[in-house]
């Protein structure tokens, strides 16, 4: 006879049905991994994602490391934790940054091909110049997930004492690109929604004509933009480690990074989620911003060393801006971005899993909450 199993869920019992309505029934997320089950004539309930027939195609998430469950760490502990975690695997770290910085390099440099020529000139370099852009952008989409996953599991089980190779890594992240995608699609598209949409009514209000009321509706709308922006980076604090470290669906991992990231208001600021957060993405932003400034200040330096006046300085920064040619320097200075992009990128997911399970692990909830991350 065909296995027949029966689901438990809230003290009531459905079935018994067969393996083939259990997986119709997953599909249709009325059952998950946390419901009991028990196979028709036994009493012996489990978890229906120990059922292999059934959860098989869905990755098991890390565990979390037992010295982050045991106690909160300070911010010397995470950095020290975060900076072990990327030395371990700063090789696979790297490759994982490639996958993403690769194309976007090759997709900025594509940019000044893409203005319209001036009439005469040929128009063969913007379609070439198009085709590449399309090319790369489609290959950042499909690595962009890969790459998210990829960092995050191999945060997670670096800390926990694992060492799964490269392979290992991108196998864990196939199951979950739907997942990170809409993610994605869900995080920047309200970022977008609810920053450019008001910027741009701001800026036409300022460029018409002046008056208090035109000024006083784009200082609200500039307002509205920050406060929402706020509200923005709160909710989706953790929804790159809640979506590849978690066990739920895109939604229940919006809903976890929101519950998380609002988690500790007891606690004092510096030692609440939020705050830290907040802070570790400030200073990684200030270095990234630094590093940038520190390749490209001395090549705008070096092409505006003949330059005497204001007006000279602003024709060659225009003309800088604008051109649809690409310069050597202009080559390595984007190189030199996107390596070090690259480098630092991994270890900002590293400290953020460290940062996510020490959450995790002090917010209250069910005994044995934490252990279905394994």
């Amino acid at each position: 006879m065909a296995e027949q199993w029966i689901v438990r869920v809230q003290d009531r019992e459905y079935g018994p049905v067969g393996l083939e309505e259990l997986r119709e029934w997953k599909r249709e997320g009325r059952l998950i991994r946390e419901n009991e089950i028990r196979e028709s004539g036994t009493e012996r309930w489990i978890r229906a994602g120990e059922l292999p027939e059934i959860f098989s195609d869905e990755a098991t998430p890390p565990e979390i490391p037992p010295d982050l469950v045991r106690h909160r760490l300070t911010f010397g502990q995470m950095f020290a934790q975060s900076w072990r975690i990327y030395r371990a695997g700063f090789g696979r770290f790297f490759a994982l940054a490639l996958l993403v910085a690769v194309p976007a390099f090759f997709l900025q440099l594509t940019v000044p091909f893409l203005e319209m020529p001036k009439p005469g000139q040929a128009m063969t370099p913007v379609v070439l110049g198009a085709a590449v852009a399309f090319v790369m952008l489609v290959l950042l989409v499909i690595a962009w997930p890969f790459s998210i996953v990829g960092m995050q599991v191999l945060s997670a089980e670096l800390a926990a004492g694992h060492n799964p190779g490269l392979r290992q890594l991108l196998s864990r992240a196939k199951p979950l690109w739907m997942r990170i995608f809409a993610l994605g699609a869900i995080v920047y598209g309200s970022y977008l929604l609810w920053t450019v949409i008001p910027l741009l009514v701001a800026l036409s209000l300022a460029g018409g004509a002046a008056s208090f009321a035109s000024l006083f509706l784009s200082l609200c709308l500039l307002i509205f933009t920050a406060y929402m922006v706020a509200r923005l980076f709160i909710n989706f604090l953790f929804w790159q480690q809640a979506g590849a470290l978690g066990g739920g669906d895109a939604v229940e991992a919006l809903r976890e990074s929101k519950e998380l990231a609002r988690s500790g208001t007891d606690r004092p600021r510096l030692e609440r989620p939020l705050y830290r957060g907040a802070l570790i993405a400030s200073l990684w932003l200030l270095v990234i911003i630094g590093l940038n400034l520190a390749i490209e200040l001395p090549v705008i330096f070096f092409q505006l060393r003949n330059v005497t006046t204001m007006e000279q300085a602003a024709t060659s920064l225009e003309s800088m801006a604008t051109m649809n040619t690409l310069s050597l320097a202009a080559i390595l200075t984007t190189l030199a971005s996107t390596l070090i992009h690259a480098i630092l990128r991994p270890w900002l997911a590293a400290i953020f899993v460290v940062l996510y399970f020490d959450t995790r692990a002090t917010v209250p909830g069910p005994p044995n909450d934490y252990k279905r991350l394994r």
